[in-house]
């Protein structure tokens, strides 16, 4: 039973099991599917409002480019002249080219300021937007590699000072030549970083976006700097005008990113960290997780509440088939069952009803058996030992009076009355020590002094039952056999407990027995008490009850009976009906 508990168990586990990786699997192909859905979906989003961005950016970069394409040229044709002689000339000069510059600031707010770089540089008014600088001041600028071998170029962000503290600023640089085609200056317009940004972040908010130029190199960006892109080889494999990509990055988490291209090769990038994109994949695969998983545990007690209904009276009726064969139990089945249980029920109380009755009628029928057997046996040994007794009296009429006659006669009665026992089987040990007793005695009248005997006896165990007749035959085997041709002899009982066991030891010193002793004989004669003696004990108890005999020759002969220890007559029916059904 509990086999195919655990075998029912192993099922539900291995069921249950099955579903919870299904449903794991399940989950995982909806998180991947979903989490690629979403990331196409942000990446097609964020394109469409990147390129917008960056047409508004382009026509804000190329009217700064503008500007300062007329201011050079307008430079050129003021012609300030430092040296210039006429001093109203010079100063009107300068006064035209400060306010040429000052109007380029004042006409678009981007531009923070104008420094201008030449050989002989004057002072401008200092709380004005513009500065000028010597030419020669250009080679130590960070960025003058960048325009060294240009006319123009834009400069990354960078800090510069102002009349209100440092500003970030992103520059753009253009040459000045003269009508001769000479080099002579050089015009830096600086951009207010904050309004290049305002246009790459347009009307959203919380985003990580960079801003390169044609060359790669990264002008600014907004957004959270952790997420800004560092491996710049990504950036220039992507030649197409836009597009998206997953970037694995080494040092960070990943993160998707899309990008837009002007004409002018100007490259707007966004960047959004991919565990954002996904939010919404893991957010529904635990949603599906958990409602799985609720399904399951609901499944799981409702299955269980339901197999109870059918595994409950399963198990009470193995239970109660257990008990085969207690008996008086099929009166406890439970009768309040009105299904298919019921009926099972129902029969499985008929057939143990059945069965008990036909265990009451075995039982009956080995009793009888066995009381026939016993009689049988019971019958066939008084004969046999009135017999031998018979022609002792034979040998004693011959040899003495009558006086000795009377004396054998009253111990042949009282032995006739245990023997018979009034039909009983069983006897107290103390009735079988007096048979055999009276047995002796009427031996030492016709043997006298040659024949001696010991009973040494527990005395707790008098009390115990015995089969009738079980010592005599071995005493009468030892005084007919063992002393025969012998003058004298001796025998000694010895009765003792051994554990739950009682031992009889019967020993004489006469002759031994032949080698052939336990062979059938051709005659009836000698050794039939002893037969018999063994079968009744093999009726009633069977191994490892029995007897042993052992002799040598010449030495004498120790028999040895072994037998329970029996407190009530009871017992030994109780055991015999136990053996026989077990049989």
């Amino acid at each position: 039973m509990f086999k195919r508990v655990r075998i029912g168990r192993l099922f539900f586990g291995s069921f249950a099991a099955f579903i919870a990786v299904l449903l794991l699997v399940t989950s995982w192909i909806s998180y991947s599917l979903t989490s690629r859905e979403l990331a196409s979906n942000t990446a097609n989003y964020q394109q469409d409002l990147l390129n917008e961005l960056n047409k508004r950016l382009v026509i804000q970069l190329n009217s700064i480019e503008q500007m300062s394409l007329a201011a050079s040229r307008n430079i050129d044709i003021i012609g300030y002249d430092p040296l210039e002689s006429d001093l109203f000339e010079r100063n009107r000069r300068k006064q035209d080219l400060e306010n040429l510059l000052a109007s380029i600031t004042y006409s678009t707010t981007m531009v923070q300021s104008i420094y201008l770089y030449t050989e002989r540089p004057f002072m401008p008014d200092s709380q004005g937007p513009i500065r000028v600088y010597n030419l020669q001041k250009v080679r130590e600028e960070d960025w003058f590699p960048d325009i060294q071998n240009n006319d123009s170029a834009w400069i990354k962000e960078r800090t510069i000072q102002t009349n209100k503290g440092p500003l970030n600023v992103i520059g753009y640089a253009r040459k000045l030549y003269n009508n001769s085609g000479i080099y002579y200056g050089m015009l830096m317009l600086n951009v207010k970083s904050s309004d290049i940004q305002d246009l790459i972040r347009g009307e959203t908010e919380g985003r990580s976006r960079l801003l390169f130029d044609a060359s790669g190199r990264k002008m600014t960006s907004i957004g959270d700097q952790s997420l800004q892109v560092d491996e710049l080889d990504k950036l220039k494999v992507m030649t197409e005008k836009s597009g998206s990509t997953h970037l694995s990055a080494k040092q960070q988490s990943d993160s998707l990113l899309v990008w837009s291209k002007s004409p002018s090769n100007w490259m707007l990038v966004e960047v959004t960290p991919w565990k954002n994109i996904i939010n919404g994949s893991i957010r529904l695969a635990l949603i599906l997780l958990t409602v799985g998983l609720s399904a399951i545990i609901i499944g799981f007690f409702v299955t269980f509440f339901i197999s109870r209904q059918f595994t409950k009276p399963i198990r009470l009726l193995l239970a109660f088939m257990s008990k085969l064969p207690d008996r008086g139990f099929a009166a406890d089945l439970p009768q309040d069952y009105t299904n298919e249980f019921g009926n099972l029920f129902n029969g499985y109380r008929k057939q143990m009803e059945r069965i008990e009755e036909l265990l009451d009628s075995l039982k009956a029928q080995h009793k009888r058996q066995r009381e026939a057997e016993i009689q049988a046996l019971q019958a066939m040994i008084n004969p046999h030992f009135l017999y031998n007794t018979l022609d002792q009296l034979n040998w004693l009429a011959i040899d003495s009076g009558q006086d000795k006659i009377s004396k054998i006669l009253s111990l042949m009665g009282k032995m006739f009355r245990i023997g018979l026992s009034n039909g009983e089987t069983l006897i107290p040990i103390a009735d079988e020590i007096t048979h055999v007793e009276c047995y002796l005695q009427i031996q030492q009248i016709r043997w006298g002094d040659r024949l001696s005997f010991t009973i040494n006896v527990d005395e707790s165990a008098r009390e115990l039952y015995i089969p009738r007749l079980t010592l005599q035959p071995f005493i009468e085997n030892a005084i007919i056999h063992g002393f025969h041709g012998r003058k004298k002899g001796e025998i000694h009982v010895n009765i003792q407990l051994i554990n739950q066991d009682i031992q009889f030891q019967i020993e004489d010193d006469g002759v031994g027995l032949r080698p052939d002793w336990n062979q059938p004989k051709v005659r009836k004669t000698g050794g039939y008490g002893v037969r018999n003696v063994k079968e009744r004990i093999e009726a009633y108890f069977g191994p490892p009850y029995g007897v042993q005999m052992t002799s040598s020759k010449g030495n004498g002969t120790l028999v040895t009976v072994l037998l329970p220890q029996i407190q009530y007559k009871e017992q030994v029916e109780e055991r015999y009906y136990v053996e026989n059904t077990h049989h």
